[in-house]
């Protein structure tokens, strides 16, 4: 009997570890695979935010964010602000409360005008030419648009962390100077009239030089006559006057001698 009654009492706890330890496991199970919650605060809208490198939404969050146990990375980003990136461990059936906090530094600014290539300068600071899109660092900033020929458009504007912001300037051209600007313009004329009459003085005499050059260059009439041509042709028509005279003298001659009488030759007509 006594062996009889071991024997069963055996089987029975061999039976009741049969069953528990599947149990046990199962809870174990049910424990590690149980999510926990990410509660997401933040004073920003519109922050985007990712867990392991998957978007999960943007601030702000209206209910707690369901993720498995274990370690995660969170990260947080919005134009004009700084990125958040930390690592968090989520505990089964446990609720984590975190603040998403961005810090601003920069805003989106437009920069137009009603004439292109024109100087777009912000705080003193060069930035580019019209039309320009730059990021400018939170705060007020002075803006100044120029053009040469044109009167300076200025103004001033507050740049907010993430938003987008435009300036539109407007160039006019110069209508009124003032007396300091006039009399600087008429010292410029009068100097350029001056350096223009320098300059001409300058060609004139040089011009006068290079003549007198010239004259004392070239030989004089009379230097080596026999090559010049109108020499000879005066020459020709000399020796032609000199050959024709005498025989149109002797021609004439000839002709009186045919046509003389005899001098002692006496013609009487009458009785």
């Amino acid at each position: 009997m006594a062996v009889r009654t071991t024997l069963s009492g055996l089987v029975v706890m061999a039976v009741a570890l049969a069953l528990l330890i599947p149990a046990q496991a199962d809870a174990r199970g049910r424990r590690r695979s149980a999510k926990g919650s990410l509660v997401i605060q933040s004073m920003l809208d519109g922050a985007k935010v990712y867990v392991d490198g998957k978007l999960i939404g943007k601030t702000p969050f209206d209910k707690p964010v369901q993720l498995r146990p274990g370690k995660h990375k969170l990260k947080a980003t919005k134009p004009g602000f700084s990125t958040l990136e930390l690592d968090f461990t989520i505990r089964p059936r446990r609720k984590l409360d975190m603040m998403v906090d961005l810090i601003p530094y920069s805003g989106l600014v437009k920069f137009s005008c009603n004439v292109d290539k024109a100087e777009v300068y912000v705080d003193g600071n060069f930035l580019g030419r019209t039309p320009l899109i730059q990021d400018v660092p939170v705060g007020d900033h002075k803006v100044q648009i120029v053009l040469e020929g044109h009167n300076d458009f200025i103004t001033e504007i507050n740049v907010k962390a993430g938003e987008k912001h435009f300036v539109e300037g407007v160039l006019t051209t110069y209508k009124d100077f003032s007396p300091e600007v006039l009399a600087m313009q008429a010292e410029a004329k009068r100097k350029a009239e001056e350096e223009k009459k320098a300059a001409d003085a300058l060609l004139a005499e040089q011009a006068k030089k290079d003549k007198e050059e010239q004259l004392a260059a070239a030989p004089a009439w009379y230097d080596e006559w026999y090559k010049q041509w109108w020499i000879w042709t005066v020459a020709g028509a000399v020796l032609v006057t000199v050959v024709t005279v005498p025989l149109a003298v002797s021609s004439g001659g000839e002709q009186s001698g045919l046509n003389a009488h005899e001098p002692g030759a006496t013609i009487h007509l009458g009785p």
